[in-house]
């Protein structure tokens, strides 16, 4: 979303939640990935949560990458001032800038988990394709930064809008483009809740916020179509049980769930504000999940596991 603050001081405090996450999880049977920024890999305290979270198994940990948490710092073309005050996207650093910050991240998360990570997410899910090409350099085999059918064009994020639904070998060139990168791209599960055929897709995710169109659409007005995400933070259990359903429908091969750590801490996020606030939170996150287990027999798998069964059945790069 536009806007993003930074919090002060950088104490990561929200991953005290994380163990409460990984309760659930494991009663539910759930495999989660832990996308780890570099100060919850270096504090003291949030570094000794994930590192218990690691030992005890069931999970994954990659590499979530702000940069403007993650050193080496300088300067940022077309930003004045110190980069830890601005939210930007990575894809505004050059190459070579987001490659001394990936290697940093990455040693640092692989020395907290004892293995080199291998999924990644960029922050604010601004993602470019020389990020990309930089991934595999490193031996990346998943990222899960695009977002189809959405964009973040408010501040000068990406627009994912044209971007293959499903996971899919992306190009060097083009994040939204099919190709033969040595790296599957995972995307966050997102749909619409009634089935359409995908030119309709496009065509509603494509309409001008200025008509209000896609709001009197929704379930507030007319209820005959809503947007969402597989995202317990933003949207309601229902709407998000009925997109699971017509990406299986749709014979998606994966759902993919998320959320932020900094969600499930009451006033860290801008979105969460109180106690009450997070255990709403909590129910929606078990309400989905016992829903993909149980109604559509979901087979919880962390994301390098799922990037390596999807890869044999990926789309050739089209010509």
């Amino acid at each position: 979303m536009p806007g993003w603050r930074i919090a002060e001081p950088l104490a990561a405090r929200n991953v005290t939640a994380l163990p409460r996450l990984a309760e659930l999880c494991a009663r539910l049977g759930v495999q989660p990935t832990y996308l780890c920024t570099h100060p919850v890999v270096t504090l003291p305290e949030p570094a000794g949560i994930l590192r218990t979270l690691a030992a005890r198994g069931g999970c994954e940990l990659g590499t979530h990458l702000h940069p403007w948490t993650t050193p080496p710092y300088g300067a940022v073309p077309g930003r004045e001032g110190d980069e830890r005050r601005h939210a930007y996207y990575l894809s505004e650093l050059p190459a070579e800038r987001f490659r001394a910050k990936l290697e940093v991240l990455h040693a640092a998360v692989g020395a907290l988990a004892g293995a080199e990570p291998r999924s990644f997410r960029a922050g604010r899910f601004g993602l470019g394709a020389p990020a990309l090409r930089e991934l595999v350099a490193l031996g990346y085999t998943v990222d899960t930064s695009v977002t189809p059918l959405a964009e973040h064009t408010a501040d000068g994020g990406p627009d994912f809008r044209a971007a293959p639904e499903r996971p899919y070998r992306p190009s060097g060139d083009d994040v939204c483009a099919h190709g033969d990168l040595a790296i599957v791209e995972i995307p966050v599960s997102i749909g619409l809740t009634r089935r359409l055929p995908r030119a309709l897709r496009r065509a509603y995710v494509h309409l001008p916020h200025a008509l209000r169109l896609r709001g009197l659409l929704s379930r507030d007005h007319l209820g005959w179509v809503d947007f969402a995400w597989l995202y317990p933070v933003r949207f309601g259990l229902a709407e998000m049980q009925a997109v699971a359903r017509n990406l299986v429908a749709e014979r998606a091969p994966i759902l993919n769930v998320f959320l932020h750590s900094s969600e499930l801490f009451p006033g860290v996020s801008g979105r969460v504000d109180t106690a009450a606030d997070v255990e709403g939170v909590f129910a929606r996150l078990e309400g989905l999940l016992a829903f993909c287990r149980g109604e559509l027999g979901a087979e919880p798998v962390t994301l390098s596991v799922a990037a390596h069964a999807l890869e044999p059945d990926l789309e050739p790069a089209r010509s």
